[in-house]
């Protein structure tokens, strides 16, 4: 085999990009951070990155969706237990005003009271979640959802749709609510239906003008209210149970998708720069041989 000057400067030449190489690779992986620097040093790995990143994205998007929805579930259940303190407080006046004994003074000092009262439940019925959206209002969420008419009477001004979100496999809860859900119409003893505020002031005018009966008939349309506030409630509660429990199943999943991607994607600094040091050295010893080996002839190098 014959052997060459050129043919030992090339493999020296070689040898020492090759190590160069390495290093400047190894360099780029510590300043970023990460393992794989393009695509096609690694598409297995790459295309595993970019599928995982995907997913993660999508489980950051479901939780925001969720997030918003319990801060709007909190919301709600915020002016429902007021809503019902009130209802408790009414029913309380009404069964007092319901005493044959009390003076027209007394009644018309207690349905001032009961006036307050149900305008603090109007203001209630037009709460807002803290983006400003109404949170009775169905799907029309910039429009209050009730407001009095130019003789006084409260009209719901929302609809009817309700949207809902998926909480789960193959699990959805409601997002949006009507008032008309919540401030519900009561159905008399004689079949008639009365819209809730309606209700509350035909009991207030009974007390200025009515017999007690009139106030006894609101004090049963006062039960029925605080029943519907109730179930609203409750759907409040349930909601917010699975949305937190579905939070709670997104978070681990979330975790665990983020724990594979960083074994996949960053880089391990303590091997990185055990690597680095190991191509420097070698490095090093190739330049150092170099300079050794381009110093001798031909002959001496056979000779050594």
């Amino acid at each position: 085999m014959k052997i060459s000057t050129s043919f030992l400067f090339d493999r020296a030449t070689e040898r020492m990009s090759t190590i160069q190489n390495k290093l400047a690779t190894t360099q780029a992986q510590m300043a970023v951070g990460k393992q794989i620097l393009s695509p096609s040093a690694a598409p297995d790995q790459a295309a595993a990155i970019q599928r995982l990143k995907g997913e993660v994205e999508r489980q950051d998007s479901h939780i925001r969706t969720l997030d918003v929805a319990m801060r709007r579930y909190t919301a709600e259940e915020t002016a429902l237990s007021s809503a019902n303190d009130i209802l408790i407080r009414l029913k309380e006046l009404g069964i007092q005003a319901a005493n044959d004994t009390l003076a027209p003074d007394d009644r018309t000092a207690i349905g001032v009271e009961m006036k307050a009262l149900r305008d603090e439940l109007l203001s209630l019925g037009n709460s807002r979640d803290d983006s400003g959206n109404y949170l009775f209002s169905g799907t029309r969420v910039n429009t209050p959802a009730f407001a009095e008419n130019g003789s006084g009477q409260v009209q719901y001004q929302g609809d009817q749709t309700q949207t809902r979100i998926p909480a789960g496999v193959e699990r959805t809860v409601q997002f949006t609510r009507a008032g008309t859900d919540v401030f519900n119409r009561v159905v008399r003893n004689d079949g008639k239906s009365v819209g809730f505020f309606d209700a509350l002031d035909q009991m207030i005018e009974g007390l200025k003008t009515g017999p007690t009966s009139s106030i006894q008939r609101g004090i049963a349309d006062l039960t029925q209210m605080h029943n519907s506030l109730s179930l609203a409630q409750a759907q409040n509660g349930s909601d917010q149970t699975v949305v937190q429990s579905q939070l709670d199943v997104l978070a681990e999943t979330g975790l665990r998708l983020k724990s594979t991607l960083s074994e996949i994607e960053d880089l391990d600094y303590a091997e990185a720069v055990t690597r680095m040091n190991k191509e420097m050295m070698s490095l090093e010893a190739a330049m150092s041989s170099f300079s050794k080996i381009s110093g001798l002839t031909l002959f001496d190098y056979l000779r050594g």
